[in-house]
C-alpha cells in the first residue's frame, strides 16, 4: 500500500484546526497550568488488555489496535495501546505505535474539552505520547499523519515554534491537510512573543496561502480577511489593510472586527499625524476612529469578543478628544460589563486616571486596586492592550502623581495592592518609600505650626516612618540572599529611629553590623548609640562611641559619634570627658564650619560649659560663697573663679553658635544661657568689689559687675520681645521657649534689682505677676515687688503687695504643683507670706 492511498483510505477524526494567535496576540487565550491526573486518568484505568507475548504477535496486536481505532473502537485501542505502552520489547516497526495511538486519542478528546486549561494540558499529554512516538518510529505509513498531528497538538498546546517545525516539514507531501496547516502556521507565527516584522512576513505569507484557496466557505473566507488585515496592520501597511477589510461583507460574523481594524487604522494615522503636528488631519482620523469604535461597540452581542474590543477602544479615543465624561462612562461601562477580561482591566486604568485627574481619588483607589487584582486573576498578566511594563508604569506614575502633591493617603492605598502583579521587591520599595516620604512630609509641617498643632502631626509622622521601617524590613527579608540586603535593613534601622521606635532599631541594627561590610560599620555604630541614648541608656551608649572612634578614626562618622559621646557624657554628669570629645571635633581641623557637626558641636560644648559653671557655683555655694565677702573662704573663690571661667567658655562658644547659625530652633536656648552665664558671672565681681580698697580696683570690678548684668538684661528683653510676638502670632509656643519666657521675666527683675533699678525690677515682676497669675510661680514675683518696694523704703506698698499675694494664693487652684516652679508647698507659702508681712 503506498503512503499516499493509506493516508487517504485512513479515517481522520474531526481535525478542523481552530484559528490560535492572532493579531499580535489581541486575540491569543491566556497560559493555564492545571494537574493533568483527572484527564490522565481515564488512559491507565480499565479492565487490562490481556495477550500472549511473543515475536510477531505483540506486533500484530498493536496493528489490530490501530484497525480498531480507525473502525472507532477507541476504548479497545486504547486499552491495548496502554499495556503496551512501555513495553520496549515491541518489535519494529511497531514500537511508535502504543504512543501513537495514545497521542492520537488524546488529539481527538481534546477538542471536546470545553475548559482551555484542561483542554491545553490534555494537548501537550498528547504532545508527550507523539514525541515518544516520533522516536520510536511512527507506525508503517502513518508518519505524515503523526507528525500533522503532533504539529497541531503542539499549537494547541501553545508550543508554536515547535509546530511550526513539524507542520512545514510535512506541508508539500500532506495536500490532503494542507489548507490546515497554512492556516495553523499562520497563527502559530501570529502567536510568538515577541513579534518581529520577520515573523509578522512568515505569517501574511502563509496566510495568504490559505486566504487563496477557492474551497473556503464565506465566513471562513471573511475570518481569513480580518487575519490578513490585521497582519497588514501591523506591517504598517495601513492601505492594503483597509482594501482587505472592504472585501468582508456586512453581513458576515466577522463584519464586526473589521469595522474594529479600520478603527485601529484611523488610531494609527491619528498618532501618526499628531507626531508629525498635522492638527487638522490627526483630528479627521480621530473623529473617523471613534465613529468606527462607536459603531462596532453598538453590537448588540453584548458577549462578543469584538463588541468589548470595540468598548474599551472607544473610551481610550473619546479621552484623547477631550470627551472626557463619555471616556470615563465608557470606560466604567466595558470595566463593569465585561468584568475579568483584559478589556475591562484596561479600561479600569483609563477611568482611574480620568477620576484622578478630577481629584477623585478615593474613587480612582478602588479602581486602581481592582484592576490590579483582576489583572492577574488567571495567575499571570496578559493583556494585549496594555502590556505588563505599561501598566506597571501607568500605576507608578499615579503613585508619584499623588506624592508629589503630598496626597500619601491614595498613593499608600495603591502601594499596599501592588502584589502580585509587581515583583514583590518593587512593591515593598514603592510602598515604603511613600510612608517614608509621607513622614517627611508631616515632619515638615510640624516645623511650621504652633506647637499644640505640632504635637498631632509629629505623631502621625512617627507613624508613618515606623510603617516605613517595617515595609523595608520586609523587603530585606524578602531580598536577604542578594546585596541589598544590608541596604534594606539600614533603611528599616533608620527610619524606626525617626519614628522613635529605639528598641526596634537597635534590634536591627545589630542585624546590619552582622552582614555588613567594614566600610559601613561606623554609621551603624553611630546610629545605634543615638537610639540607646534616646533609651536612655547612655552609659551602654558609650561603647559603640569609642568603638567608631577607637576602630574607625578616619571616617566621616567620628564627628557625629564624638557629638553624641558629648550628651552621653553629659548626661551620665562627666562634663570633662564631655568638653573633651566636643572639643575635639572643633579642633580637628577637618571639619567645615557649615557641616551639621560642628554646628551640633558649638551649641553642645556651650550648654556643657554652662552646666560645669553653674556646678561649680553650686560647689562655691557649698563651701560658703553665700556669705558675706570676707568670711568666704579662699576654696569657696576658687570655686567661683571656676565657674566664672566656664560661664566665660560657655558665652564664647555660644555666641560663636548663635552667630553662625541664628535660624537654628536652638538658638533661642543658646541666647538664654548666655543671658544667664553674664547674670551669673556677676557674682564674683561683686565679691570682690566689697573686699578691695583700691579705687581703680573697685570701679574695674564695679564695671565688670554693670557689663555683665546690662549685657544679661538686653538679652533677656530681646528674647522676651520676641518670644511675645511669636505667641501673639501662634498662640502657643514650644514648652521649652514658654519656661524661656517665664524665665527672662523673672531673671531680668533679678537683674534690674541687683543693678538697683527698682522700679525696672517691679515693672518686670510686675508683668510675670499678671501673665502668670493663675500659677504658683505667680507668687515669686509679688515677693520680688516687695523686696523692691522694701529697698525703696516704701513699706505700705511693700506690705499691700505681700497682701495682694496672699489673695493670689488663695484663689490658686487646688491639684497646683507648687514644687513645679517654687521652693514650698501651699502651706508653706502661706506661712511665708504670713511671716513676711509681719517683718515688713
Amino acid at each position: 500500500m503506498s503512503t499516499e492511498s493509506s493516508q487517504n483510505d485512513a479515517p481522520e477524526a474531526a481535525e478542523g484546526v481552530t484559528p490560535r494567535g492572532g493579531f499580535m496576540g489581541m486575540l491569543g487565550n491566556r497560559v493555564f497550568l492545571v494537574a493533568g491526573a483527572v484527564v490522565v486518568a481515564g488512559l491507565v484505568s480499565g479492565t487490562s488488555w490481556v495477550l500472549l507475548r511473543g515475536g510477531d504477535g505483540e506486533g500484530q496486536t498493536l496493528a489490530a489496535a490501530i484497525d480498531a481505532y480507525e473502525k472507532g473502537e477507541v476504548t479497545k485501542a486504547r486499552d491495548i495501546a496502554r499495556s503496551h505502552v512501555d513495553d520496549l520489547h515491541v518489535p519494529q516497526p511497531y514500537q511508535g505505535a502504543a504512543p501513537f495511538l495514545l497521542g492520537m486519542i488524546l488529539h481527538d478528546e481534546a477538542k471536546g474539552f470545553l475548559n482551555p486549561k484542561d483542554r491545553e494540558t490534555v494537548y501537550r499529554v498528547a504532545v508527550q505520547h507523539l514525541e515518544t512516538a516520533r522516536e520510536r518510529g511512527f507506525p508503517p505509513e502513518y508518519k505524515i499523519r503523526g507528525e500533522y498531528l503532533l504539529g497541531i497538538s503542539q499549537m494547541e498546546s501553545k508550543q508554536y515554534e515547535k509546530a511550526i517545525q513539524s507542520l512545514t516539514k510535512i506541508y508539500s507531501d500532506y495536500p490532503l491537510h494542507q489548507l490546515d496547516i497554512e492556516n495553523a502556521v499562520a497563527d502559530c507565527y501570529l502567536a510568538i512573543q515577541p513579534t518581529t516584522p520577520e515573523k509578522l512576513e512568515q505569517a501574511l505569507k502563509w496566510s495568504r496561502l490559505y486566504d487563496s484557496h477557492p474551497v473556503l466557505t464565506p465566513d471562513q473566507k471573511s475570518e481569513a480577511h480580518i487575519r490578513l488585515a490585521r497582519i497588514q496592520f501591523e506591517l504598517g501597511q495601513l492601505d492594503e489593510t483597509l482594501e482587505t477589510i472592504l472585501e468582508i461583507p456586512p453581513t458576515s460574523p466577522s463584519y464586526v472586527d473589521g469595522v474594529i481594524v479600520q478603527g485601529l487604522v484611523a488610531r494609527r494615522r491619528y498618532h501618526e499625524h499628531l507626531a508629525a503636528g498635522e492638527q487638522e488631519q490627526a483630528q479627521d482620523s480621530l473623529n473617523t476612529a471613534i465613529r468606527m469604535f462607536r459603531k462596532a461597540a453598538s453590537n448588540q452581542l453584548v458577549a462578543a469578543d469584538s463588541t468589548r474590543k470595540a468598548s474599551y477602544l472607544l473610551a481610550v479615543m473619546l479621552r484623547a478628544n477631550d470627551q472626557l465624561d463619555e471616556a470615563m462612562e465608557q470606560a466604567s461601562r466595558t470595566r463593569k460589563i465585561y468584568y475579568r477580561t483584559p478589556e475591562s482591566v484596561a479600561a479600569g486604568l483609563e477611568e482611574a486616571e480620568l477620576l484622578r485627574d478630577e481629584n477623585k481619588d478615593e474613587e480612582a483607589v478602588e479602581i486602581y486596586r481592582r484592576a490590579l487584582r483582576e489583572a492577574t486573576l488567571g495567575g499571570q498578566y496578559e493583556n494585549p492592550w496594555v502590556d505588563e511594563v505599561e501598566f506597571r508604569q501607568r500605576v507608578t506614575r499615579a503613585i508619584d502623581a499623588w506624592k508629589s502633591a503630598k496626597k500619601f493617603a491614595p498613593a499608600v492605598e495603591v502601594a499596599q495592592s501592588l502584589r502580585p502583579l509587581f515583583p514583590a521587591d518593587q512593591a515593598f520599595q514603592i510602598e515604603a518609600d511613600v510612608q517614608h516620604a509621607w513622614g517627611d512630609y508631616l515632619e515638615h509641617q510640624a516645623d511650621n505650626v504652633p506647637f499644640n498643632q505640632s504635637l498631632d502631626l509629629r505623631a502621625k509622622s512617627r507613624f508613618r516612618f515606623r510603617n516605613a521601617g517595617k515595609v523595608y524590613l520586609d523587603l530585606a527579608e524578602h531580598r536577604f540572599a542578594t546585596a541589598e540586603y544590608t541596604n534594606d535593613l539600614w533603611n528599616s534601622a533608620s527610619a524606626y529611629l525617626r519614628g522613635q521606635d529605639f528598641s526596634k532599631a537597635v534590634e536591627i541594627l545589630a542585624e546590619y553590623q552582622r552582614y555588613e561590610t567594614r566600610e559601613h560599620q561606623p554609621r551603624a555604630l553611630v546610629a545605634t548609640a543615638r537610639a540607646l541614648i534616646a533609651l536612655d541608656r547612655a552609659e551602654e551608649a558609650l561603647s559603640p562611641i569609642n568603638e567608631c572612634l577607637e576602630f574607625y578614626p578616619k571616617d566621616p562618622s567620628v564627628y557625629e559619634a564624638r557629638v553624641l559621646g558629648g550628651e552621653a557624657y553629659m548626661e551620665l554628669g562627666k562634663l570633662a570627658e564631655a568638653k573633651s570629645v566636643l572639643t575635639a571635633n572643633l579642633d580637628d581641623g577637618r571639619l567645615e564650619p557649615s557641616s551639621r557637626e560642628w554646628q551640633d558641636s558649638l551649641f553642645a560644648l556651650g550648654s556643657v560649659l554652662h552646666l560645669e559653671g553653674e556646678m561649680f557655683e553650686a560647689q562655691a555655694r557649698v563651701k560658703g560663697a553665700l556669705e558675706a565677702p570676707e568670711s568666704i573662704p579662699r576654696e569657696g573663690f576658687q570655686f567661683l573663679e571656676q565657674s566664672n571661667e566656664s560661664y566665660k567658655g560657655a558665652i564664647k562658644y555660644l555666641h560663636a553658635a548663635v552667630r553662625r547659625y541664628p535660624d537654628d530652633p536652638r538658638s533661642v536656648s543658646a541666647r538664654y544661657l548666655i543671658a544667664e552665664c553674664h547674670r551669673r558671672s556677676s557674682t564674683l565681681p561683686k565679691k570682690k568689689f566689697r573686699l578691695v580698697n583700691i579705687e581703680t580696683q573697685r570701679i574695674k570690678f564695679d564695671k565688670e559687675v554693670k557689663d555683665h548684668l546690662e549685657s544679661a538684661i538686653e538679652i533677656y528683653s530681646d528674647l522676651e520681645y520676641e518670644l511675645t510676638t511669636k505667641l501673639e502670632t501662634q498662640a502657643d509656643l514650644h514648652p521649652v521657649e514658654a519656661k524661656i519666657l517665664r524665665n527672662c521675666y523673672f531673671a531680668q527683675g533679678a537683674a534690674m534689682f541687683e543693678l538697683a533699678r527698682y522700679k525696672d525690677a517691679i515693672e518686670a515682676y510686675s508683668t510675670a505677676s499678671n501673665r502668670y497669675q493663675t500659677e504658683a510661680v505667680s507668687l515669686e514675683a509679688f515677693v520680688q515687688i516687695a523686696h523692691c518696694y522694701r529697698y525703696m523704703n516704701l513699706s505700705n506698698e511693700a506690705r499691700g503687695t505681700v497682701e495682694q499675694a496672699k489673695i493670689v494664693l488663695s484663689r490658686l487652684a487646688d491639684g497646683i504643683d507648687y514644687s513645679e516652679t517654687t521652693h514650698g508647698t501651699r502651706d508653706d507659702w502661706q506661712n511665708y507670706l504670713n511671716w513676711l508681712a509681719a517683718t515688713l
